[in-house]
């Protein structure tokens, strides 16, 4: 599918007859603009400076929304916010522990599921997911 668009977003909506809000319009917008893995707060705090009154959870409802139409897709990260997920062709994270910054990492995580089918034999694996630990250049410098 690929990187997240305003466009996308709007066609796969009204596809649905979901209406194209103000609030929704905000978000798709905010996120095609965001680099990297925003975070629902992040966004919130962009789009509330031309949305006045925009709730946080009126961000997380889109940013569902989105996910349930497969346009972005949430990122859990241990410790912290959930971060979102705007490139949706498989592949994997580098996460620096000291920043928290997110990096995409050009491996697709499924080429695992046959060594895990192998070494997990009745486990029914419906996917898979990389995410690398460590310190990014930046924080490594320091």
């Amino acid at each position: 599918m690929g990187r997240f668009s305003t466009s996308q977003a709007v066609a796969a909506f009204r596809a649905q007859d979901r209406n194209i809000t103000a609030q929704r319009m905000a978000v798709f917008q905010a996120l095609e603009r965001a680099e990297g893995h925003p975070t629902a707060e992040g966004l919130h705090g962009r789009i509330r400076r031309t949305v006045p009154g925009l709730a946080l959870k009126t961000v997380y409802a889109i940013l569902h929304e989105l996910a349930e139409l497969r346009l972005v897709a949430p990122l859990p990260l241990p410790g912290g916010a959930t971060h979102w997920e705007q490139n949706t062709t498989p592949h994997g994270h580098l996460v620096c522990d000291v920043c928290r910054r997110v990096v995409d990492l050009p491996v697709d995580p499924t080429v695992l599921m046959p060594l895990v089918r192998q070494a997990a034999r009745g486990f029914d694996a419906r996917g898979a997911s990389l995410i690398v630990h460590g310190r990014c250049e930046r924080c490594a410098a320091t």
